[in-house]
């Protein structure tokens, strides 16, 4: 039965609109003290339609202050997915020193008619800049500064500064590969390489590429996300990652020959890195596009991840592994406490710690006897079960199996470490160090507030006063 207009399902910690509908997580740059973030908005119903580019900020991406839309369709159309960069040397003319521009790139989106009446999409990457800090913004008169190649899905442009060539870089997805892009200006672009032709071992559209380099005890490494327009068959959509080198011109990829996502769960794709942050800072979409729509939200439909941290660690079978650390939220904890095997939850935003070894289970239980479960299987595995969770009958893809392996990667004993944040209706579980992790949201018909827990395991509670 499904719950819709029953209760609030909106989040504490987790960004999501004010109303209507919300998707990519678009322009994240960080500049003088505020967090900015710009995601794909359609502002007439919590369903998908023509695309905006709504915008909020933040001091410490947890609390978030929303503005008015940044930027509209035109004739040239819809808004769709982009990245955004602090031009501090002005090299694209449209600030001066003393006031450098944000200048934003971005696809825009035309459905064009063909003879036979069919529509075809045209998508072609723009910019667009601004002289207050993010806040608004001017199209570029010279849009699209990249035309389309020819072929319709070419889109979701990430702009980062490529230190081999002195210049700004770009990737872009098209269609089953990548394309690379080099500017002085951000205005003129010249296509450098390609990547993916026979590199991807995944079926699927590639969208929302992100480009960038970490260190490591073993030197630099480049890493390359790509988020996978997949069936439910192969598990739905998800986010693909690479660990290579960037020589300037294109992306060469280490260990190929399989393919490797980085989240377990269902509810996280399209994510993408902040421009200017010391740390590498990641937020994704929090919503499984293949549901993201049929979700019983109500008056708002989307969510954003937590932010999280970027790292790359060695792990035991796999080699380095993207790990994803979250971040911010911890500064909002309460006293935590150890927990009995059944004991009460307080809050419907709280934080727990499982320590231990061997096969366990944690249990969040609300008084219509709803379950969210999740724990380490006799064959050390993770997997969390919202199979009865609360509403379920939205879509079928909805309850599929979500499970991992766990690398044990510092614990050789078999014992293990599990952060695990709740927050109103999303699940974020992480395990290895972050190098597994888990985001799914659930809908029960009110708050879970019994815990049980089995198995030989230390668990640790802690309200996060948000």
């Amino acid at each position: 039965m499904s719950t819709q207009g029953i209760r609030d399902f909106r989040p504490h910690i987790h960004f999501t609109p004010q109303k209507m509908w919300n998707n990519d997580p678009n322009g994240l740059f960080y500049a003088k003290g505020v967090y900015h973030l710009y995601y794909q908005y359609y502002p007439e119903a919590p369903v998908w339609g023509p695309m905006h580019w709504g915008h909020a900020t933040s001091k410490d991406l947890i609390h978030w202050e929303h503005h008015p839309i940044a930027l509209y369709p035109d004739e040239l159309g819809y808004i769709f997915s982009g990245s955004a960069v602090y031009d501090e040397k002005n090299t694209s003319g449209f600030g001066t020193e003393e006031n450098p521009p944000v200048v934003a790139m971005f696809t825009h989106h035309l459905n064009v008619k063909k003879e036979d009446g069919t529509e075809v999409g045209v998508q072609q990457q723009s910019i667009a800049y601004s002289l207050d800090g993010g806040y608004t913004f001017t199209k570029y008169e010279g849009n699209p500064v990249i035309p389309t190649p020819g072929f319709p899905d070419f889109r979701d442009p990430k702009v980062f500064w490529n230190e081999q060539r002195n210049c700004w870089g770009m990737v872009v997805s098209a269609t089953d590969r990548a394309y690379f892009y080099a500017s002085s200006d951000l205005k003129h672009w010249e296509k450098t390489g390609e990547f993916g032709d026979k590199e991807n071992y995944a079926n699927g559209m590639w969208e929302c590429p992100d480009l960038f380099k970490l260190d490591t005890p073993d030197g630099e490494k480049w890493v390359l996300l790509v988020s996978m327009g997949r069936g439910a068959e192969e598990a739905g959509p998800r986010i693909q990652y690479f660990i290579g080198q960037f020589d300037g011109s294109t992306f060469h990829a280490e260990d190929l020959g399989k393919d490797e996502y980085f989240n377990c769960g269902r509810d996280d794709y399209a994510g993408v890195t902040y421009w200017g942050t010391q740390k590498r800072t990641y937020i994704g979409w929090g919503i499984n596009p293949s549901y993201a729509d049929k979700t019983p939200t109500g008056e708002f439909c989307g969510i954003m991840t937590l932010p999280k941290e970027v790292s790359l660690v060695k792990t035991p079978k796999d080699g380095y592994r993207p790990a994803f650390c979250p971040i911010q939220y911890q500064q909002y904890l309460g006293t935590e406490r150890g927990l009995s095997k059944t004991d009460q939850i307080t809050s419907e935003t709280f934080a727990l710690t499982v320590k231990g070894k061997g096969k366990a289970t944690v249990t969040l239980e609300n008084k219509e006897g709803q379950k969210l479960i999740f724990g380490v299987t006799e064959d050390n595995r993770i997997f969390v079960d919202r199979s009865n969770a609360g509403a379920k009958d939205f879509s079928e893809n909805y309850t599929l199996p979500i499970m991992a392996y766990n690398d044990a990667k510092r614990y050789y004993d078999g014992s293990y470490e599990l952060t695990a944040v709740f927050d109103v209706s999303v699940l974020e579980l992480f395990a290895d160090e972050g190098t597994r992790y888990f985001t799914d949201v659930v809908y029960p018909d009110s708050p879970y507030d019994k815990i049980t827990v089995t198995g030989d395991v230390d668990v640790t509670y802690a309200d996060v006063a948000f």
